[in-house]
């Protein structure tokens, strides 16, 4: 199915008869989605056609019965166009052969609450800035739509189920009064109300009788068998086999022109000259449009308006170029001085504890996010109006950006959310959709930017880079007596604060200085340490920083796992061991490392040359353990062999989705670990497409053996926690294998 139109028509009405309207008379139509919050009289956002039923924001039906679910969250390989129907549709008693989906429109019914609500352990604390932001969003405009921090499942748990319940309760009411008979005598199954005596009705066949007084005040939720937990088919897989999924880069408009952009170096000053005369003259080329810190090339093909831009002469003031010599000496200082960084966490006297114990220096680089789908946009200005077409993660952010940048009311700018090839957190960021609407207002035609490949790299927003230095001590009893942390890093809330939103998000955690957010990931430790002081020391870089996937759990694990099998080493004892004494053995980290352990083998006989190592890591609500398996292959490089992952995500809608959720987060996590490396020069990175920022390739990857466990507990999220845990495990193989101790990423060069 598309991810969102692309045709030039204008938008299906919205219902307002009493057919395609049976929420929002008055009923409990808070309760119907699961917000208590939501005023009582009000629409469905649901965009129908006259053939069409909606039942509630989240459903609607066609004649012959199929069902489409909208989905508020953005598909970009994660799952969420199958997990989330698979919610509704579990509770519904629905055929999934018959169920599709399609992108919800900007409304309150979709916000994502999780934002709100489960900020807290195991989540990244930078989120807590953004909840503050987004409760008074979600008070006051009902809008904030975002798909990021593994939430997706956390968010819409409840209201899919609760909307796919009050769809069921209605149905079955409606076949109780057509059969004569109470309605707690029937039930739903693949698509029909199933009688006792054997009856059965289709849901095409009662949506005619469906009465919105039917509405349930409290929607009961399955307790038995369903689709819930089950592998079903993914939803957006055909599409993307067969070619007709649409990409952003996929949307094609009458009268459509390209544009590529080409931004200033990163901490140039003002632009000195700017010379466009030889690139007008160029085939194709229809305007130059100079920007804040950009300029684009308008031409009627994007490969025109690529070449154009190589001839366009410009030149800025030298400002503070980035530069990763003088960034890497900033950190460097910034550990080396006892009065830079701010404790945020201080229990326990650290500093007599750790005296003559161990130290160890860590680090980690710059990392792009080096999305296969690089930034694009298309908008489209119509007098008052105006429509972007984006993969984008968040449609409230997009709309509020090229509303600014069209100087008109957020309400007239619509967007359509398109497939996403990768996102990875870039995606929360409009940059390109600023560009696109200043572009098409500037032409006065709809425009589709792309970013080339070496603009998406220079101009990433990127994982901080990170020096760190740990002291620890073991006692007598070869249990860790205290552990002294210190980061120094670039401070990822402020660059975001000051980029995204400075009025709004000036106060929200870590926008300035040293943060509580940047270390979270080392503050949140499983273990049981009686001392433990954790600082951070703010180190201003002109980089832009952004989310980068599993954000400060990018990092803070390759510190603390590596840094307790040293401990182990230095204790004496074995590192399964020694992490089972800090923990409770009931406890859902425990359970997850015995299993990792068990399934890696990672104490079995090992050839000589390999070694296998493990590392956990709770985040996002989820626990995940894993065991990397790594073979010395000569000249110090070694190959990662086999990965055995455990993970406890509490219940989950479709394993399938996890396993692969896992799998991806790993080969992400290990492309990173063994060669990720941004550097700068002259205020341009070094590493400009993918022949010098290497990704694990299909011969590269390891076997990767994913075990899922049991769970009741509340779901957690997948799309991240599959990353943090593999730079430490193969760190700790390595060692195993070799004896040598792997401190900095990346691991190897190519």
């Amino acid at each position: 199915m598309d991810a969102g139109p692309i045709k030039s028509e204008k938008p299906p009405r919205r219902g307002l008869t009493r057919r395609n309207l049976l929420i929002g008379m008055g009923g409990a139509a808070g309760l119907a989605i699961g917000y208590a919050v939501w005023p009582r009289e009000r629409s469905i956002p649901i965009p129908v056609r006259d053939d069409e039923t909606a039942i509630n924001a989240f459903l609607k039906f066609a004649p012959d019965g199929s069902i489409t679910v909208a989905v508020p969250q953005a598909e970009m390989g994660q799952g969420v166009y199958t997990a989330l129907p698979q919610l509704l549709a579990h509770e519904l008693g629905a055929d999934w052969q018959r169920i599709g989906v399609e992108p919800a429109t900007l409304a309150p019914e979709y916000a994502n609450r999780a934002f709100v609500e489960n900020v807290g352990e195991g989540m990244p604390s930078l989120l807590g800035g953004i909840a503050r932001w987004a409760a008074v969003t979600v008070v006051e405009r009902f809008e904030l739509q975002a798909t990021g921090g593994s939430t997706s499942v956390m968010a819409f748990w409840q209201p899919l189920r609760v909307a796919g319940a009050a769809a069921r309760e209605m149905l079955l009411r409606a076949a109780g009064r057509r059969l004569g008979v109470s309605p707690d005598s029937l039930d739903t199954d693949n698509g029909f109300v199933a009688a006792k005596d054997g009856t059965r009705i289709a849901f095409a066949d009662l949506l005619d009788a469906v009465d919105p007084n039917d509405l349930p005040e409290e929607p009961r939720l399955r307790d038995g068998p369903g689709l819930l937990g089950k592998a079903v088919p993914r939803l957006d897989i055909p599409s993307k086999v067969n070619g007709s999924a649409q990409f952003g880069a996929d949307v094609r408009l009458p009268g459509m022109v390209y544009a590529a952009v080409r931004g200033a170096p990163i901490g140039a000053g003002a632009r000195r000259r700017f010379g466009p005369a030889a690139a007008r003259e160029m085939p194709g080329v229809l305007d130059i449009v100079p920007g804040e810190g950009w300029y684009a090339v308008v031409a009627e093909t994007w490969w025109q308006a690529r070449q154009a831009l190589d001839a366009v002469d410009i030149e800025y003031d030298s400002g503070s170029l980035a530069n990763s010599e003088e960034i890497d000496a900033a950190l460097a200082d910034a550990l080396e001085d006892p009065d830079a960084g701010t404790a945020f966490t201080d229990r326990g006297d650290v500093e007599t504890a750790v005296g003559g114990g161990l130290s160890a220096d860590y680090g980690a680089p710059f990392l792009a996010h080096a999305c296969l789908e690089p930034m694009t946009a298309t908008v489209r200005i119509d007098g008052d109006r105006a429509e972007v077409w984006a993969p984008t993660q968040s449609q409230t952010l997009t709309a509020w950006k090229a509303a600014d940048a069209l100087d008109m009311p957020m309400r007239r700018v619509r967007v359509y959310p398109t497939m996403l090839g990768g996102g990875f957190g870039r995606k929360a960021e409009v940059d390109a959709v600023v560009q696109a609407a200043s572009i098409a207002r500037e032409v006065g035609r709809p425009v589709q930017l792309i970013w080339h490949r070496e603009q998406d790299m220079v101009h990433d927003k990127f994982r901080p880079p990170v020096r760190a230095r740990l002291r620890g001590a073991v006692g007598p009893d070869k249990r860790l007596k205290a552990m002294d942390i210190k980061l120094a890093a670039p401070n990822l809330g402020a660059s975001m604060a000051a980029r995204m939103a400075p009025g709004i998000l000036s106060g929200m955690a870590g926008a300035g200085g040293d943060s509580a957010s940047m270390v979270a990931g080392l503050s949140e430790l499983p273990y049981d340490i009686p001392a433990l002081r954790v600082r951070h020391a703010d180190v201003e870089t002109p980089v832009e920083l952004g989310y980068w996937r599993s954000v400060e759990y990018s990092y803070a694990p390759f510190l603390t796992e590596s840094f307790i099998d040293e401990l182990a080493a230095q204790a004496g004892v074995d590192p399964l061991e020694f992490r089972l004494r800090h923990l409770d053995a009931d406890s859902r980290a425990a359970k997850v490392i015995m299993l990792a352990a068990a399934q890696g083998t990672l104490l079995g006989a090992a050839d000589e040359g390999v070694g296998r190592g493990l590392a956990y890591c709770r985040s996002f609500g989820t626990h995940v353990a894993q065991v990397a398996e790594v073979e010395m292959i000569g000249g110090g490089q070694f190959e990662v062999r086999r990965v055995t992952c455990v993970v406890d995500c509490g219940q989950v809608v479709n394993p399938d989705i996890v396993k692969a959720q896992m799998e991806g987060g790993i080969i992400f996590g290990l492309s990173a670990a063994l060669y990720g490396d941004i550097s700068f020069a002259a205020g341009e990175t070094e590493q400009q497409n993918f022949d010098l920022y290497r990704l694990v390739s299909l011969y590269d990857a390891p076997e990767i053996d994913v075990h899922i466990v049991d769970s009741e507990e509340a779901p957690g999220g997948v799309g991240e926690p599959g990353v943090p845990p593999i730079a430490p495990a193969v760190a700790n193989a390595v060692f195993r294998a070799s004896g040598t101790r792997l401190r900095s990423m990346p691991f190897m060069g190519f």
